[in-house]
């Protein structure tokens, strides 16, 4: 429940409003607290009279005399904040008056919500304003007894948001969610219906049945007698093929929610499959319950055949040598030797023991791991184009820099996986002996390190060495030859003589060229040892005196020669 604040300069225009609405419900607290205000014996709540302004004021007294709720929109003309709008429309339900100018807000509240992908309607400020304004319009409109201004499509989109924020945290978005998710369980005019997969998304042989949950947004059974749920189309979303339409579905025993659906009887393929739904019943308020999309999607297990693993030459000058596997076991007759004259081969084929045919798996690799060092290298096994055939085949010449040139025994695994199938295959196949052409020691002894569970070693950076100084006669003879240029203005100074006649002998002159050779200084410390960021510090404090004392020296030298 709100309290009153004590401090009435700081109570806001939403929460005074929200103070009103508490205290104008038929189950507040504080009976007939208006007119307790007027007595003057609850002073809190004259306290938020007095802190209202004049349009506020005149809402609190139309309220008690319960005349109509035509003063809520003077004040509402002002200020259409949506969460104003939301207690407006809460207050307005209670009033027992006629509330229609009020009402005739609803609509222009609702074209302002903002869609989301297309199948969510939301106000500006999130769950507790979308919350508040819908159940408050919703009551209004019962209130005022007419239709409330919401198309049923509008209705739905906006339940869609409220179920999607179903996880809040916040103690104040669960209050006003529950308040509305109970309003749209029980009101005149949409009760929208919540249409689930209750099952799991698999279905198989084991289990072979859709359940579908029909609800409405609190999780109860929707009103009304003769709750008929029928599945509109069953399609196949690979080709959308259409393997069903206009199918009954069951009611499940001890259940007044769920229904079911043998999906296995239609004897769909292996994949993704889209269930349109449609919840019939006698109450005509009922929204959001026709052709609901779900998905489910079919599992088979699949079963390996015609598995043969051998070797051939690389250059193909003769046959294969091929050997064929049984599932489950391993290859007979030790390992299967390679050298880098020859490629290893491997072929197998996939069947779906539910139709007995060939098909193909979204995954099927072939994982060679060194029986040491555990270090393994995965390949692709592609099915071949003119055939229901998976074909694996590596030269070993070719793969050397794969393996690292690490001669040795190998295991040769298959692995067979899919989104939809039910039993995922991993099956060591053979052993494999490979023997790679001769490699340095050192690139060998480190590619037989085992580097798949531990870290690899360091790398060692070497920077490039600076470049070697010049001698000092030559840095000497430059830094002569820089001095030169002064060195010859100084004795052209003397031959010509220098007039210092008209230097002023001030502070601020001296103040200035002492300035200007701390300046050069600074620059040759920069050169010597400063950084720029130490240089620019000193030259701030250094550029402003010399500014201050230049200005001052020139200012005088143009005094003087006006007089």
């Amino acid at each position: 429940m709100s309290t009153i604040p004590h401090d009435s300069s700081r109570v806001t225009k939403d929460q005074r409003l929200q103070t009103v609405y508490i205290c104008a419900r038929p189950n507040s607290p504080t009976p007939n607290p208006f007119a307790i205000c007027r007595q003057g014996i609850n002073q809190r709540t004259e306290m938020i009279l007095v802190s209202l302004d004049r349009s506020e004021c005149q809402l609190y007294g139309e309220t008690n005399n319960l005349k109509s709720g035509k003063g809520l929109m003077h004040n509402y003309q002002l200020n259409i904040i949506y969460c104003s709008l939301g207690y407006a429309f809460h207050i307005g339900s209670v009033l027992s008056g006629d509330v229609s100018s009020l009402h005739s807000r609803i609509e222009d509240a609702v074209v302002q919500a903002d869609e989301v992908d297309g199948r969510m309607l939301q106000f500006e400020g999130g769950l507790s304003i979308t919350a508040l304004v819908v159940d408050g319009a919703y009551k209004l409109s019962e209130a005022a007894k007419r239709p409330v201004p919401l198309r049923p499509e509008q209705a739905v989109k906006f339940a869609n948001y409220l179920l999607s924020r179903k996880s809040v945290q916040l103690p104040k978005g669960v209050h006003y969610l529950l308040h509305a998710l109970t309003m749209f369980t029980n009101n005149k005019y949409h009760v929208p219906v919540a249409i689930s997969l209750a099952s799991s998304v698999a279905v198989s042989a084991a289990q072979p049945s859709v359940q579908v949950s029909i609800s409405d947004l609190m999780g109860n059974n929707i009103p009304g007698a003769d709750v008929r749920v029928t599945a509109e189309q069953v399609t196949r979303d690979d080709d959308g093929q259409v393997l069903a339409s206009s199918l009954q579905l069951t009611a499940v025993k001890d259940s007044k929610t769920l229904y079911e659906l043998d999906a296995m009887a239609l004897q769909p393929k292996r994949g993704f499959h889209q269930l349109s739904v449609t919840a019939a019943a006698s109450d005509k308020r009922l929204v959001g319950n026709t052709k609901a999309l779900l998905k489910f999607k079919v599992l088979t297990s699949i079963s390996l055949e015609r598995v043969e693993v051998g070797t051939a030459d690389a250059d193909q000058s003769s046959a294969p040598t091929l050997k064929e596997v049984v599932y489950g076991s391993k290859l007979a007759g030790g390992p299967l030797e390679a050298d880098r004259h020859q490629k290893v081969l491997v072929r197998f084929q996939v069947k779906d023991t539910t139709s007995g045919k060939p098909t193909r798996v979204h995954q099927a690799f072939v994982r060679i791991t060194h029986s040491s060092s555990k270090r393994e290298i995965i390949f692709k096994a592609d099915p071949e184009p003119s055939s229901v055939l998976y074909k694996f085949e590596m030269v070993v010449s070719a793969s050397q820099p794969q393996f690292k040139g690490v001669s040795g025994l190998y295991s040769m695994e298959l692995i067979i996986g899919d989104a939809c199938i039910s039993n995922p295959l991993r099956w060591n196949l053979a052993d494999l002996n490979l023997n790679f052409p001769a490699t340095k020691p050192t690139d060998s002894a480190e590619a037989a390190v085992d580097y798949t569970y531990k870290p690899k070693p360091e790398i060692t950076h070497k920077f490039q060495e600076p470049t070697q100084r010049p001698s000092a006669f030559v840095s000497t003879t430059f830094t002569v030859l820089c001095l030169l240029p002064l060195v010859l203005l100084l004795v052209l100074w003397g031959k010509l003589g220098i007039n210092v006649s008209n230097f002023p002998f001030s502070l601020s002159a001296l103040g200035f060229h002492l300035g200007i050779g701390a300046i050069f200084g600074l620059f040759c410390f920069f050169w010597l040892q400063l950084n720029m960021f130490t240089t620019l510090r000193y030259l701030f404090m250094v550029g402003v005196f010399t500014f201050y004392c230049g200005n001052s020296m020139l200012s005088k030298i143009a005094a003087a020669r006006k007089e």
